[in-house]
């Protein structure tokens, strides 16, 4: 991954509406992943720990950001081993001074992000990941969340990179069939299909992502991860 995945341009924090987040201008270029999603087990952790573990397998210097109040993130990373790629946190709590100064920022929101907080979620974010279950629940919920994300400006625009990531998907349940009918109604890509497997229960366990596995274990997961990376350095700025 070269440097023109990201801008050389001054790139502001989240927004001071979410928690521990200050609204600075920065000095050094940073991309800022957003990993939304207003329902509560939809997989946003997974994901956002996932594609942290990604960069930081790629030599990439990332911040880790958990706004989540359950703190799954920040647990995940104290469980981390030493030797793998570092990926460095900033907690919901942290309040004060500026981020660490990275090339990359990976964003796991908390349940709820509505209103301001979803505004300036959006006005910051440089690529946002919407990950969605094969849930009625979640199909539900996210179908609200998205009507709601196509009245920002910077969606409107096409200022805004955002991507469908169909979670827990197991092919061959009428429900992954509903999930994809749900998704085709929108014009957001759906970039890729991540299937239901205990490998990222037990990365979670132990403070790995997929990319930190041999690929005994993990060559399925990482051709499902290849349309994902792809599309985020292709829209990066």
């Amino acid at each position: 991954m070269g440097s023109s995945f990201y801008r050389p341009q001054k790139v502001l924090g989240i927004g001071a509406k979410i928690a521990g987040f200050r609204r600075e201008e920065r000095e050094y270029p940073m991309q800022t992943i957003v990993v939304a999603n207003p329902k509560g087990g939809s997989g946003k952790t997974t994901l956002a720990t996932n594609v942290a573990g990604w960069l930081a397998g790629k030599r990439r210097n990332v911040v880790l950001r958990d706004l989540d109040p359950q703190r799954s993130a920040t647990e995940w990373l104290a469980r981390r081993p030493a030797l793998f790629p570092p990926i460095a946190g900033l907690a919901r709590e942290a309040k004060g001074g500026k981020d660490p100064e990275h090339e990359w920022r990976v964003v796991d929101t908390p349940a709820g992000l509505h209103g301001d907080d979803l505004h300036e979620a959006v006005r910051r974010a440089d690529v946002m990941l919407v990950p969605l279950p094969a849930s009625t629940f979640d199909m539900a919920a996210t179908a609200r969340f998205l009507a709601s994300l196509v009245e920002h400006k910077a969606v409107k625009d096409g200022d805004l990179a955002l991507g469908l990531v169909a979670v827990r998907v197991d092919a061959r349940t009428r429900a992954a069939t509903e999930l994809d009918d749900f998704l085709a109604k929108y014009d957001f890509p759906l970039v890729t299909h991540l299937r239901d497997t205990q490998v990222y229960v037990h990365c979670a366990r132990d403070g790995l992502s997929i990319f930190d596995l041999p690929r005994s274990r993990a060559e399925q997961d990482w051709e499902q991860w290849k349309p994902l990376t792809r599309w985020i350095a292709k829209h990066a700025r």
